[in-house]
């Protein structure tokens, strides 16, 4: 009896981490991306890279908008940069340039084009870390008040922004702002 069990063991073992496998195939690699939805924008100062001065995440309040994780030695961040540039003329657009260092962050920027409102400098990755990075690039869409909307780890394609931002978006500035609630 015990030789039996011997002779099927492996073949047990090896459909039931074959199942284990099928199991994970099935799942989304970026459902983790949800975990974090509802969560406010935490607060931080930090270099703007732009212009040398400091900025507060405060200031990104006050209209919905777009925080895009970045770093120039990044190659998926250099895909993305076009459509970051177009999107920029109709949103803002923030970047949190990610464990980079500034010097090179800036000379890329010059080369490829600025598509960033200001760029907050995390060059030790801890602002990311509150966040909830993975890694670069990553996309979130915040609301107006600094809530968190929705997230994309990987390259931002115009077909993500479409059908996973861009309705978010427009239902994020039909509500009232803090500035215009209780106007007439």
């Amino acid at each position: 009896m015990r030789s039996r069990l011997r002779l099927f063991l492996p073949l047990i073992l090896t459909l039931g981490l074959g199942a284990l496998l099928w199991l994970g195939l099935g799942k989304d690699p970026y459902r983790q991306d949800e975990a974090t939805l509802g969560r406010t924008l935490p607060t931080w100062q930090s270099e703007n890279l732009l212009d040398g001065g400091i900025i507060d995440t405060a200031e990104l309040k006050g209209e919905p908008f777009v925080l895009n994780v970045w770093a120039s030695w990044c190659p998926s961040c250099r895909a993305e940069h076009p459509l970051l540039s177009e999107l920029a003329k109709t949103v803002p657009l923030y970047g949190l340039n990610y464990r980079d260092k500034g010097d090179a962050a800036r000379v890329w920027l010059a080369q490829v084009g600025n598509p960033y409102q200001a760029v907050l400098a995390d060059p030790d990755g801890k602002l990311a870390l509150e966040l909830g990075v993975y890694g670069t690039p990553e996309t979130y869409l915040f609301a107006a008040d600094g809530t968190l909307l929705s997230r994309h780890t990987g390259e931002l394609t115009k077909e993500v922004w479409q059908r996973q931002f861009a309705p978010l978006l427009a239902r994020a500035r039909a509500l009232p702002t803090p500035q215009t609630e209780g106007q007439p």
